[in-house]
């Protein structure tokens, strides 16, 4: 999990928009939802057979409006998921326990890109 402040004027819901087309940009299914001053995206990715491997992950990234700036939380879905298909894994199937890991690369990588993402995003807006 991150949690950041951007100093900037974007609103939450611009940003959380430019989050959403991030994240469809490389194929996941991705929902948003605006409460008050909060944006909320969820992305997924994987299926049926991506989730029994433990390659199936899901990310959501809380975007809240603040004075000056916007605070960026993100959090990722099934951690425990992958940790456990690596342990039965290890102990009855190898190929599960290698997608897992696969997985769990994958979903960390996949939170560093978006922050780098969000970095050069507020950086262009020069605010």
């Amino acid at each position: 999990m991150a949690f950041r402040i951007y100093r900037t004027k974007i609103a939450a819901g611009e940003l959380g928009r430019a989050i959403t087309l991030w994240f469809s940009r490389r194929g996941f299914e991705t929902q948003s939802l605006a409460a008050g001053e909060t944006f909320i995206v969820q992305a997924k990715k994987g299926g049926t057979l991506a989730k029994v491997a433990g390659m199936s992950y899901a990310l959501t990234v809380r975007l809240k409006q603040r004075e000056g700036g916007v605070e960026v939380e993100t959090g990722a879905g099934q951690w425990l998921d992958k940790a456990a298909a690596g342990a039965v894994g290890w102990l009855a199937f190898f190929p599960l326990a290698v997608t897992a890991g696969i997985g769990f690369y994958n979903q960390g990588k996949i939170m560093e890109d978006l922050l780098t993402f969000l970095e050069y995003y507020v950086a262009e807006a020069g605010d």
